[in-house]
């Protein structure tokens, strides 16, 4: 099977996959830029009680500005992310951490395991979805967003892809939301028939169901891993 993965260059996935004679191709789709903010006024996180972070540029602007976490309560979206803030947080007294595989579990999380009276900070990027706020919001609780990163298309992108003969893809993976709205309207008339599209989880597949309607076959990996991706593509 002939893969491309919409993402940067990663030994996880492309071990994994290669092992099990899948040839992979990688494409960078996004450029993250993290940004210098400061922490005056509500920006603070020292007046609220727990810090949201749903991406590895969320954990990158924490550690970057060296944010004194003691006593937080630390929500985290996906295993990955919750490594890295998990190894940053071992240095700070008193931290709660709980994560979850993606927004909406989280914030049901959220929900049962602390007060609804807890006040948050949600470290974001710029392309980042209303699940989390909306849910919290409905239950009352308070909830700063605070963009800390951007998101947008490497200027190199579109030069790359026409590098390849796309239709020669049986299944293309798509990482996230953002990745599908930059990518979707150049693939949908040059891929084959019979590709089908991988979704890193549920908001990714949402978006390819409305970028893509009925044209392709959308499968969701049931965890955002490098194993999870592999069980998609071998039940392909």
């Amino acid at each position: 099977m002939k893969c491309l993965l919409l993402h940067d260059p990663d030994p996880r996935y492309d071990n994994v996959l290669s092992d099990n004679n899948i040839q992979i191709t990688n494409l960078p789709v996004l450029q993250t830029t993290v940004l210098n903010l400061d922490h005056s006024s509500d920006n603070s996180p020292a007046k609220h009680d727990g810090i949201i972070i749903s991406s590895k540029h969320g954990a990158k602007f924490l550690i970057k500005n060296k944010i004194d976490i003691s006593g937080k309560s630390l929500a985290i979206v996906g295993p990955a992310t919750a490594k890295i803030v998990r190894k940053y947080a071992d240095q700070f007294d008193d931290v709660t951490l709980v994560w979850e595989d993606n927004a909406s579990l989280l914030s049901q999380t959220i929900l049962s395991s602390f007060p609804r009276s807890h006040s948050w900070i949600f470290y974001c990027g710029n392309k980042a979805l209303d699940v989390l706020p909306r849910t919290l919001s409905e239950h009352g609780v308070r909830l700063k967003q605070l963009v800390v990163y951007t998101v947008d298309k490497r200027p190199e992108f579109d030069k790359d892809l026409s590098l390849f003969d796309v239709g020669v893809f049986q299944a293309v993976v798509f990482f996230s939301p953002s990745g599908v709205d930059y990518t979707g309207e150049f693939l949908r008339d040059k891929l084959s028939d019979r590709c089908v599209l991988v979704a890193f989880g549920k908001s990714t597949a949402a978006a390819l169901s409305q970028c893509f309607s009925d044209m392709f076959v959308i499968r969701i990996c049931e965890h955002p891993t490098p194993s999870g991706v592999l069980d998609v593509l071998m039940s392909l």
